[in-house]
């Protein structure tokens, strides 16, 4: 890929202009950062006036996105180009606005709302404390620890020192020592908590260990690779995708005959063999089920024994029908793939203007950049036909 080197260095032009500090036949001085100081206006409308059409829009894109002084609709140019989709309908806006707020569903209340009932703490002038205290602050502190730091400092050492160890563990989690504390003791500090037995009431707490969650395994792939089999040699029209992931005890023949038999297959969009061992001997077939299929969509072959030379001819395979929109094969035994594999396949992804999504991992940072931008063309492509345009115009 060539690129004009002025693309690159277009906003780091220096230019020259006369200071106004300077006599009449003198050298120019540099104007740049600094050297813009010492100039008059009449000296910048020269500049301009000396620029290119080019140049002065280049310079009208310069703006600070940072700049808290201007504001948020000058910080940036308006680049819309683009011709709009419709016209504004206001009342259709407020309409889908209106609809969306029903349709959520409202925050839960900690304390649900009872008619006649007060939610919070009830403040008695009287008796200078609360009255009465809500539910949901059992088990909570009881009153908020105050400290005036303008008191004589022997008071504030000496109400320290007779403090009870639970209350200066709390002191210390407000102040954000928590350095001294186990989390527990520092989070139910932060939140207004008491500290009990399951987080200890001493700077030596020791964390009790929780109970971990039990997680269930997932179940055992229970694919019927036999009428997968018989299915596809019929051509069954019903059956769109077949999966046998992680079937490491399938045997390689029955591998072998399932590939053979999705080449009979018009009908098929979805093969899944990932995790199930495979390796080049097996994975031949599918260069020419992915030749042969025109309803193949999905590939999926990760995780297997693949070499790099076998993922660049599948991938080049995919160039006879372009059906093919995702393709998988990463975490292969040889992770990686070498420069010049890297190459073949990046060059064959550009030339397939169906994928849509490439499962493997580039080493070169120019196939991984190259990559990418061809998946946004086909994307826009998809998105153009889906607006009725010709996305080759």
């Amino acid at each position: 890929m060539s690129q004009a080197k002025t693309d690159y260095y277009s906003e780091e032009k220096t230019f020259s202009a006369p200071s106004a500090n300077t006599q009449k036949g003198s050298l120019p001085s540099k104007v740049y950062n600094k050297g813009l100081k010492d100039l008059e206006d009449n000296d910048i409308e020269g500049l301009l006036s000396q620029l290119s059409i080019d140049e002065l829009e280049n310079l009208n894109n310069d703006f600070d996105p940072d700049n808290s002084m201007l504001p948020p609709s000058q910080r940036c140019r308006d680049q819309t180009e683009k011709t709009p989709t419709g016209p504004y309908k206001r009342d259709n806006l407020l309409k889908f606005l209106e609809e969306k707020a029903k349709t959520e569903k409202d925050w839960e209340d900690v304390c649900p709302y009872t008619p006649g009932l007060k939610r919070g703490k009830v403040y008695d002038s009287d008796s200078g404390r609360n009255s009465e205290e809500p539910e949901n602050t059992i088990g909570k502190m009881e009153m908020p620890i105050e400290i005036d730091l303008d008191e004589d400092e022997d008071e504030l050492e000496c109400a320290l020192v007779s403090a009870p160890e639970k209350d200066l563990v709390d002191l210390a989690g407000i102040l954000g020592m928590h350095n001294v504390l186990n989390q527990p003791q520092y989070y139910n500090a932060l939140k207004g908590k008491t500290q009990d037995e399951t987080t200890g009431t001493t700077f030596n707490g020791i964390v009790q260990s929780y109970v971990p969650r039990i997680v269930p395994d997932e179940p055992d792939n229970d694919t019927d690779v036999e009428a997968c089999i018989n299915r596809l040699r019929e051509d069954d029209s019903d059956l769109k995708e077949v999966n046998i992931n992680n079937m490491k005890r399938l045997s390689k023949e029955r591998i072998r005959t399932l590939i053979e038999a999705a080449c009979n297959s018009k009908h098929i969009e979805k093969l899944s063999l990932a995790n199930t061992a495979i390796s080049d001997s097996e994975a031949r077939g599918l260069i020419e089920l992915i030749e042969t299929s025109p309803s193949l969509r999905v590939l999926n072959v990760e995780s297997n024994f693949l070499t790099p030379e076998l993922l660049a001819k599948l991938l080049r395979s995919t160039l006879t029908t372009q059906s093919i929109v995702d393709f998988k094969a990463d975490n292969q035994r040889q992770s990686v793939l070498g420069n010049q594999i890297e190459m073949d396949m990046m060059m064959a992804i550009e030339e397939n203007e169906a994928l849509l999504r490439v499962g493997i991992s580039f080493q070169s940072m120019e196939a991984r950049h190259r990559v990418s931008e061809a998946l946004e063309r086909n994307y826009e492509r998809v998105r153009l036909r889906r607006l009725g345009k010709d996305p080759n115009a």
